[in-house]
């Protein structure tokens, strides 16, 4: 027979076996999470460390991400900025260099160098400059980012804050939540913009009335695996973006039991995606996407900085030295000539062999080099013959006369400089390991015979076959296309993270603020960019122009 004194003791230790079986989402697992969270960082930043050999974060700032301003780096300066103090002056002359040299189309990319800059406490004038021609031009996003420079004291003469909250209140889906196209809330949309509500959260009923309803449906939309989906898609980027809304709200994660499901919580929708190298994958089992590890560093900082009881990840603390900051006339601007560029046609150079050529793989073209380098040698021979005439001629002149001439001469011949005929013509290595084709078809209906350039019906190349390896993408065989069929289109971004801002001489934004061109594979509009969809055998891809990029006016 059981004593009561067993008993008593049964019915405790069998209630702190009930209770160690609960979750515990406490202090203990905030501290967890943040631990997760600085492993997650230091994987990340291993991860660059051994790609590019530095030995510390301002090795890398200095090299790889300066040498990457414009085309991708500028997350990770966001990013970096709001972790440490980091000496950002090489990035910095990189970024405003491109900047000062280059026209970028996109009105949301200029708002993000805008907002780099001034995490970075930049004084250029791009970023007022910027303000004042960029916010609400193409949809949502250029909503955000606006507001977001505004909320850090920054002033634009077009709109003020107020303005903009409005806006996007305006913009609420009936849902809850906001979308980049369409009428219910997308996940990555809605996400991204409470991340920008947030310092309006306490003065505005609306403002706060609107956040609750967001996350009333972020929490819906959660996973069983704790992670989140867009476009029908689980991906690390929708699960990181409601981390930092989250964090910037000064919720944790750890502890909210709407954003933990079947015990799952962020971070272990999050890990999901982490591979053994320190990087991360857009979707689970893929390979190393460079976007979907930038915006997990954003996220797991923008925990760090809740843990630490440090301000929002886009509060940027400089907003003090930003009240008073003036602001200057847009620096004038040289409009894009709508004639045919006659060089750099196309994304991508690659120095592919063509058909029909004859010489050994990989080999330049001569078609130039000979006569330039003849030219090198001839006029390298007339300085020689004047110096000589002139006595003035002695053995180290001569060894360095001919030591420029050779290095002028390798420059020419390792060069590959192509016409358009010659780029045309350049069709790409025969494909020997085929899985399969794909079709893809370019049009631009809505805008069918507006202008000389553009085809009377709108197809500029009807329903066309290509066949695939395995690794290729919608953009690859968007170059493809434009080799074989001589059709003229321009990257704004790097082969790994294109951006398609014209084809056939027509670019975003020459039809309207939100005009622009899309693409869609099998009729559905994929979540990552061109260069990351990678094919399959049956796909069907189609590139629109099209008059409404985010269904919003501006």
């Amino acid at each position: 027979m059981v004593s009561k004194f067993s008993a008593i003791l049964i019915y405790c230790l069998t209630f702190i076996l009930i209770l160690s079986s609960v979750p515990c989402y406490g202090e203990n697992s905030s501290d967890n999470f943040a631990e997760r969270a600085e492993n997650i960082l230091d994987g990340i930043l291993s991860y660059h460390d051994a790609d590019s050999e530095s030995n510390s974060v301002q090795s890398l700032i200095d090299g790889k991400f300066s040498e990457n301003a414009s085309q991708g780096a500028e997350w990770y300066i966001l990013a970096l900025s709001q972790y440490g103090s980091y000496d950002f002056s090489r990035y910095e002359a990189s970024l405003t260099s491109y900047l000062e040299n280059n026209t970028v189309r996109s009105a949301s990319s200029r708002l993000k160098y805008a907002l780099t800059l001034a995490a970075i406490e930049s004084s250029h004038e791009y970023i007022s400059a910027t303000l004042d021609d960029s916010i609400g031009k193409q949809g949502l996003m250029s909503w955000v980012f606006g507001l977001h420079l505004l909320n850090n004291g920054y002033v634009s003469n077009e709109y003020s804050s107020s303005d903009i909250v409005n806006k996007l209140l305006g913009l609420q889906c009936d849902d809850g939540g906001w979308a980049i196209t369409g009428q219910y809330g997308d996940v990555d949309a809605t996400a991204m913009t409470v991340q920008a509500l947030v310092p309006f959260i306490d003065s505005n009923e609306n403002v706060k009335s609107a956040i609750d309803e967001a996350l009333s449906l972020l929490s819906e939309k959660q996973l069983a695996d704790g992670t989140f989906a867009s476009y029908g898609v689980s991906n690390s980027e929708s699960t990181v973006q409601v981390l930092i809304a989250l964090s910037s709200l000064g919720i944790d994660c750890a502890n909210d039991s709407r954003f933990i499901k079947n015990g799952n919580s962020l971070f272990d929708g999050i890990e999901k995606f982490k591979l053994d190298d320190g990087s991360f994958s857009h979707i689970e089992g893929e390979k190393s996407n460079e976007n979907a590890t930038i915006q997990v560093l954003c996220g797991v900082i923008s925990y760090l900085r809740l843990i630490n009881g440090e301000n929002a990840f886009y509060s940027l603390d400089k907003s003090e030295n930003n009240e008073d900051l003036p602001v200057e006339d847009p620096p004038s601007e040289v409009p894009p000539s709508t004639a045919p560029p006659e060089e750099n046609i196309g994304g991508s150079n690659d120095g592919n062999k063509g058909e029909g050529n004859d010489q050994k793989e990989n080999a330049p073209s001569f078609s130039y080099k000979l006569w330039v380098i003849l030219a090198i040698a001839v006029i390298t021979a007339l300085i020689c013959l004047i110096l000589l005439l002139k006595k003035r001629m002695n053995c180290k002149k001569l060894i360095s006369a001919l030591l420029i001439a050779v290095i002028l001469s390798a420059a020419v011949y390792f060069t590959d400089i192509k016409s358009a005929d010659d780029y045309y013509s350049d069709s790409g290595e025969t494909k020997e390991n085929i899985i399969g084709s794909v079709t893809v078809k370019i049009s631009c209906e809505k805008i069918a015979g507006l202008a000389e350039h553009i085809p009377s019906d709108g197809i500029i190349l009807d329903t066309t076959a290509f066949d695939i390896e395995d690794g290729d993408s919608v953009y690859s065989i968007l170059v493809e296309a434009s080799k074989k069929y001589k059709i003229q289109f321009e990257n704004n971004g790097s082969d790994s993270m294109a951006y398609i801002s014209g084809i056939n001489y027509i670019y975003e934004f020459d039809f309207g603020d939100l005009s622009g061109w899309t693409y869609t594979v099998n009729g559905k509009t994929p979540s990552v960019g061109a260069s990351e969809y990678k094919l399959s055998d049956g796909d069907v891809i189609e590139w629109n122009y099209t008059l409404t990029l985010g269904d919003y006016g501006g």
